[in-house]
Formats: structure tokens, sequence, C-alpha cells
């Protein structure tokens, strides 16, 4: 095999596929990358959806062989994502742990939240290694592609010029060609672009690219990788505010005796104000801004942490408070710029393309065992069960939801004063200065009852109000 040329091929890609069996698009991307970077290690980064009980060990075992047919094609060895939690929770050390990634990616994947898992799951990788992770619905840039890139009024020669893998420490997504286009509170402990509190102190939000995170690469032992352990907490953090905020609320309770480091709610209602219950419940439609947000978020955050100083930003007085900024030198040197060519976002310092359909998620399924036609409504509870999960059958009156679905979460309907669920015991499921500053915003514990805020930047930076109003920029999240 030729010799890897380190300035144009990274030392290791990795090509991520979560969920069932791979889409034929999948595996023209997993033929047509394999074949782009032909002398760079590859990885085929699985997490298959793993259904309850011998028949989901049986699905699990069938997916993988699946996965390691393709991959043999291509000398593309398979990586199950399950298989390394531990490995990959060092970057969160000490807040979380193995056992904490275990309970989310279960949460995550028993509810189709493929997309979700996926943008932890890059974090984390690129937190521990060097290499290039990328989602298996990118293709090689064809000359079509090159040529209206070209004609774009956003071209440049030096946004095209293809970086040097040997030197890169980080690179991210920009959808916004540098300009300003996405607006965010950095460093709060929340997802959202901004809150009411930070609207009534008059405090305004930063504007700043519109980053994405479907392809991106970091390099072990430079601020690219801090950037990425940066992120992953914050992610998680953001999990452990927004169950926070819901706990007290009463829209969501937790197993009691799970310390900080578990993630099993054990029902969550299905409230018009929960948004953790949105975010688990895919016919919600904000569910998608919420995913989507938080990653973006989590990647913002990161990058303002380690690359950030502190400043008082432009406009304002010495009196008002001051914000880690990022200049645009550095901006322009940590991102690599997508340009929109029909439905393809085209990155041309990497010659690829990514189909902008979502296409490698699962396809539709009229499963019965399914979550399907769930709407919101406040008499709805779930409440976890070992081998049950939400069932169209439920909203039907049937009895038994004795067959498996994707969240380990039974229906339950309130008949109380209270709205709550009427039910019995279910068994458990299986299932500053800046270095002060990363250790305060290493993300939230996951406290299990109401608790005041603390002070430091991680404190809650509002109580997040019913679906609420975002200020959205001229772009917003794209997934």
């Amino acid at each position: 095999m030729p010799e890897r040329n380190p300035v144009t091929e990274p030392e290791k890609v990795q090509f991520i596929w979560f969920g069932d069996e791979m889409s034929d698009n999948a595996k023209e991307g997993l033929r047509a990358l394999s074949e782009r970077f032909p002398n760079s290690a590859k990885e085929l980064v699985v997490m298959p959806r793993r259904p309850p009980g011998e028949a989901g060990r049986q699905h699990v075992k069938q997916l993988l062989d699946g996965y390691e047919t393709e991959a043999d094609k291509y000398d593309v060895k398979v990586l199950d994502v399950r298989d390394h939690t531990e490995r990959l929770a060092a970057g969160l050390a000490p807040k979380y742990d193995k056992q904490t990634l275990d309970d989310i990616f279960s949460a995550e994947m028993g509810n189709q939240g493929y997309i979700a898992a996926k943008d932890l799951a890059t974090f984390l990788l690129r937190g521990e290694e060097t290499g290039l992770s990328l989602d298996l619905s990118h293709h090689h840039m064809t000359d079509t592609e090159w040529e209206a890139v070209k004609e774009d009024s956003n071209f440049s020669q030096e946004a095209v010029t293809p970086f040097d893998f040997s030197t890169a420490e980080l690179k991210v997504v920009d959808l916004s060609h540098g300009q300003d286009a996405n607006m965010r509170h950095v460093l709060n402990a929340g997802f959202m672009a901004m809150t009411e509190r930070h609207d009534d102190a008059g405090i305004e939000p930063q504007m700043m690219p519109h980053l994405d995170v479907f392809a991106m690469y970091t390099r072990k032992g430079t601020k690219g990788q801090e950037v990425a352990q940066a992120a992953a907490n914050q992610h998680i953090g953001y999990l452990a505010q927004l169950s926070q905020d819901e706990v007290r609320k009463g829209n969501v309770t937790f197993l009691p005796n799970d310390d900080s480091r578990r993630f099993r709610p054990d029902t969550i209602n299905l409230k018009d104000d929960n948004l953790l219950g949105a975010k688990y419940n895919t016919q919600d439609p904000s569910r998608g801004d919420i995913i989507g947000r938080m990653a973006v978020s989590a990647l913002a955050d990161g990058i303002h942490l380690v690359y950030g100083t502190t400043a008082t930003p432009p406009g304002q007085t010495q009196q008002d408070m001051p914000v880690p900024q990022v200049d645009q030198a550095t901006w322009n040197d940590v991102t690599m710029r997508a340009y929109q060519v029909d439905n393809v976002r085209v990155l041309p310092q990497l010659s690829l393309g990514k189909d902008n359909q979502n296409s490698w998620r699962t396809r539709s399924t009229d499963d019965p065992g399914d979550v399907t036609q769930l709407k919101a409504d406040s008499k709805v509870t779930l409440v976890q069960v070992s081998n049950f999960g939400v069932r169209e059958a439920a909203a039907l009156g049937m009895e038994g939801l004795n067959k498996p679905a994707h969240l380990p979460y039974e229906v339950h309907y309130s008949t109380s004063a209270g709205n709550s669920p009427r039910r019995t015991p279910s068994p458990a499921s299986e299932g500053a200065n800046m270095a002060g500053l990363r250790q305060q915003v290493a993300a939230l514990s996951m406290p299990r009852t109401p608790s005041p805020e603390g002070p430091g930047i991680t404190a809650s930076a509002a109580q997040a109000p019913a679906k609420p109003p975002v200020k959205r920029a001229a772009t917003g999240p794209t997934r």
C-alpha cells in the first residue's frame, strides 16, 4: 500500500453509522470515502439499535455481522461505541464516567435519537485521538459541484485551499462563510441561544459563525482535542440542566437510588412545557431543534472556552460583563466553509460533499411497537419498564403492551387530581482564569431532586419557559 501523505491524508478517518441496517446510501458513502482516503487508517464507528431481551441480542449480532461484511470490502475496521465507553469517558472525568455514557446512549438509541447519540460520540471520539469524523452521507466532491462552488458569491481561493492535516489542530464546519449568523450566550448552563433572564438583564448574546458537526478533525495534544472534550462535557451538561429544570416543574422523575453520574428518567410526562419530554418524543415538532441546538451550542462553547479571550464585547462599556470572545483569525483557522450546491453541502477543503437529507437515518416503520403517533398530552406519562415501550396501541386502549419498542417506557394516562400516573412499581431498566473556567463549565451533575442555583458560570441561567420562543438568526442549526 502506498505510504500515507501526512499533509493531504489524515492519520485516521472514522465513518459514523448509528441505528439499524446500513442504507444503500450509507454503503455507497463507505465505498466513496474509503476511496477518497485510501492510505489513512479507517474505522466504521457504529452503535446498533438494541431492543430488549434475547431477540434484541440476536438483532445486534446480525447488525454487527452486516457492518463487518460491508467494512471488510474496503479494509475498514468496525468499532462499536458501546464497547469503548470506558475509554471515551476519560475526557469527562471526574464529572462523568462510563456509566453516564452508557445511560445516555441507551436513552438516545432506545428512542431513535441517532443524531443526538452521533453528535455526542463525535465529540468523545475527537477528544480521544487524532483523526477525522464523518457522517456516511458524504461523497467525493464532483466536478459539477466544484464548478458550482467556484461560481458561488462566497468563493475565495483562501477558503477552498486544502488544509494541512499534519499541523491542523481543529477543523469544524462553518455554514455561514465566516459571517456572524448564529447567536449564543456562551458558557452558560443551557443549550438555548438566550434566556428570558439574559433579556431582562439587558445582556446581549454574542454573534458567531453558524457551526455544524457533520465533519470534524482534531489533533491529539492540541487545543483541538481540548475543544472536543469541552464540547462533550457541555453537551452532557445541557442534558443535566434540562433534567433539573423539568424535575423542578414536576415533569420528570428519576430512579430514586441513582447518583449524579446516572441518567435514567423514571417518568416523563408530555406536557407542553416539558422540553426533556419533547426531546424524547419523536412526534414533537420541536425535537429536531432541541437536538440541533444542543450540538451546535456545545461546539461553540468548547471553542470559546479553549480559544477565547475574556474581554468586553464590542459596542459595550467597561461596566458590562466581560465574556470569552474568539477573534476572526482564529475562526478562519479552525473552520472549513461549506457551500450549498442544490441539496449538497460541499466542503472543498476536504474535496467532499454531504447529502443534506439525513439519508443515513433508518427508514420509518409501521411496526405498532414503534413510537408513531404519540402527541403531547398533559395526561400522558411515560413510565420506565424493563421490556415494554410506548406503543400506538396504548392510545387505542389495547391491552398487553408486550412488544419491545424503541423507548423503554409504558404509557399511563393520569386519573388523579394531581395528574400523577396510576401505576404499579416497574422493574428498573438495565440498562476568571481559563483553568478555573474549564473546571466550572465541565457541566452540571445530574441531581435527582430540586436544588437551589449555585454561583458560578454553570449556574442555571433561567428556567426554560414552556416551548420558549427563540430569537433566531438568519440561519438555524441544520441537522
